[in-house]
């Protein structure tokens, strides 16, 4: 198996593993050969075997020889599924790999984050988790994973882009779903805490850009039903919602299309 590994015959090594756990089951090399076996399995792109072998090499013992390493290894498969690697038919490496496999990233990376709770690659097993679970939509839960890694990580680089995605999610679900003003006071009230948590940090201006942005939609929306009712002659209605951009929004592109707007509605007699 040495020699196999030496070589890098990943296949050849699986099958001396193999061998060694069903022939030597009691031996010290048949402990480590799962570990060896997830190792190879890595080596050939087959995720869903290594993982597999990875967490029976785990749960065998209390207190495994190559616990860091399998919890490595498990995180760099989350990765790979996380970024769309996908699971073969039939969990057979003859079949071809077609199954989505981002869920199965999130269950790992939940293992990584309790097998090594304070450890470097449990804040980047947060972030990512967070990110998988905006893209299943799971806007509230990613919200709360990225609130857990700032409260368990509060100085670390990864909490500062924590609070700038919080803003990017706001976002997200202002533009998938109905406007909610609640959105906007969320992502101010983020900014602040941001900009306390890491006063000199230039990824700030990226949250409060963020910000702008969503003043902007808002502010398209209320100038948008501004127009209809300019458009079906119900102007007094029409002048409210003008008037409410430039109030609300004052230094958006809506603003100075309302001021405009009222400004030709002035010229012809309307107000």
């Amino acid at each position: 198996m040495q020699d196999a590994i030496a070589q890098e015959d990943w296949w050849a090594v699986v099958d001396y593993a193999d061998l060694i756990s069903y022939n030597f089951p009691t031996t010290p090399f048949a402990k480590e050969a799962g570990f060896t076996m997830g190792e190879a399995y890595y080596k050939l792109g087959q995720f869903e075997y290594s993982n597999d072998c990875f967490t029976a090499y785990l749960n065998q013992s209390t207190s495994p020889k190559h616990f860091e390493e399998a919890i490595h290894y498990k995180f760099m498969i989350a990765e790979q599924f996380g970024s769309g690697a996908k699971k073969r038919l039939f969990g057979s490496h003859k079949m071809p790999a077609w199954l989505p496999a981002q869920e199965d990233a999130l269950k790992i990376y939940d293992e990584v984050i309790s097998a090594l709770p304070h450890s470097e690659i449990a804040a980047q097993a947060l972030l990512n988790k967070a990110k998988l679970q905006v893209y299943f939509e799971d806007y509230k839960p990613g919200i709360e994973t990225l609130d857990f890694l700032i409260r368990r990580f509060p100085k670390h680089d990864l909490a500062a882009e924590s609070f700038l995605e919080k803003n990017r999610i706001y976002l997200i679900q202002c533009k998938a779903q109905n406007l909610d003003p609640d959105l906007l006071d969320l992502a101010e009230v983020n900014t602040r805490k941001f900009q306390q948590a890491f006063p000199r940090e230039p990824r700030v201006m990226e949250a409060e850009k963020i910000i702008s942005e969503l003043k902007e939609i808002f502010a398209q929306n209320l100038f948008e039903t501004g127009c209809f009712f300019e458009k079906t002659k119900k102007i007094p209605a029409s002048v409210i919602y003008y008037t409410k951009v430039i109030a609300k929004y004052p230094n958006t592109e809506a603003a100075l299309a309302a001021r405009e707007k009222l400004e030709s509605l002035q010229a012809a007699g309307h107000l």
